[in-house]
């Protein structure tokens, strides 16, 4: 193992209300599971199909011994009415302590959206600050003296391998440059995926920072074996996963305990990238330098959504 061990979370999640997105297998799963095991009082399974939901709460149930504290909720990140209607079912919610953004994909092929997207960018990057959106007003709501709620987006170092020239960070239509299938390079559509929405996380951050109302973090659980590659496919893939998880890759237990470990650090996770145990900045994202560049980002993405979707509500 290459990577530096990640600490167990062992803190009581006891009367919290926690959502997990992608929430049926990988990292999503073993984080859910992680939170049913802490005592968390409600724990939401936000998932695309609804058989593989509820397996994964029987798993959960049968493995930690814990009856009548999850939910499978339906999500499909490429709709915007469930996004939607996922949104308002959590704010029927007494209260919402913590949302852990996790959905997402990694595309082995160019797909377009119905909205006229690439999906890397329709799952992880539009869809998932649009849930965000939705989701932010019941988590403010929600604040106490005793816990301030945190929303979570899951996130990855390798956005700061993205290499730009000075024209696309200046660009006011970046997503859009890279949007047709003659820029779509799969790990690299990836890589932007992450950058766009951790540029997204900082600007929420920046937006909530005077109010004290709620945490808005993203966490990197670092390289970890995961269904995100299940597109590749072939006996050289499989060969190379094989000797990956056994060098190098943390198992999917072991990068959800980020999942759960990020959401214990309160105000020092603001607008911070939770990584290996401690919170750091964001790299090619801090600094005055990349305001223009983080502004055309939340800019561009706030156009496109409010373009295919009404209601979006303000900050």
């Amino acid at each position: 193992m290459l990577q530096k061990p990640l600490r167990d979370p062992n803190v009581s999640f006891a009367g919290k209300n926690v959502i997990v997105t992608g929430a049926n297998t990988g990292l999503g799963f073993e984080a859910a599971r992680k939170f049913v095991a802490l005592d968390a009082s409600l724990v939401v399974l936000g998932v695309r199909s609804l058989d593989k939901g509820e397996r994964a709460k029987l798993l959960i149930e049968q493995s930690t011994g814990s009856k009548d504290r999850i939910q499978v909720w339906p999500l499909d990140m490429n709709s915007y009415d469930s996004i939607r209607e996922f949104a308002d079912k959590a704010s029927s919610l007494d209260h919402l302590d913590i949302a852990v953004l996790n959905a997402g994909v990694f595309m082995v092929e160019y797909q377009r959206s119905r909205y006229g997207w690439e999906q890397t960018f329709q799952v992880n990057v539009l869809s998932t600050a649009l849930l965000a959106l939705l989701l932010l007003p019941k988590l403010r709501a929600s604040k106490t003296d005793e816990w301030c709620p945190v929303l979570e987006f899951v996130s990855s170092r390798r956005y700061q391998k993205v290499q730009l020239s000075d024209e696309q960070k200046n660009s006011p239509e970046i997503l859009k440059s890279f949007n047709g299938p003659d820029a779509f390079k799969s790990s690299q559509q990836y890589q932007l995926s992450k950058l766009f929405i951790t540029s997204v996380m900082q600007r929420l951050a920046a937006l909530t920072e005077a109010s004290k109302d709620v945490t808005v973090t993203a966490v990197c659980p670092g390289f970890c074996q995961s269904d995100l590659s299940r597109g590749h496919k072939g006996i050289l893939a499989d060969i190379l996963r094989a000797i990956l998880n056994a060098l190098i890759l943390r198992t999917t237990e072991e990068g959800a305990r980020s999942l759960v470990s990020g959401t214990t650090i309160g105000e020092a996770a603001h607008g911070k990238l939770w990584y290996d145990d401690q919170a750091g900045d964001l790299g090619p994202l801090s600094g005055d330098a990349a305001k223009r560049f983080n502004d055309n980002i939340w800019e561009e993405i706030i156009g496109v959504l409010k373009r295919d979707y009404s209601g979006l509500p303000s900050i």
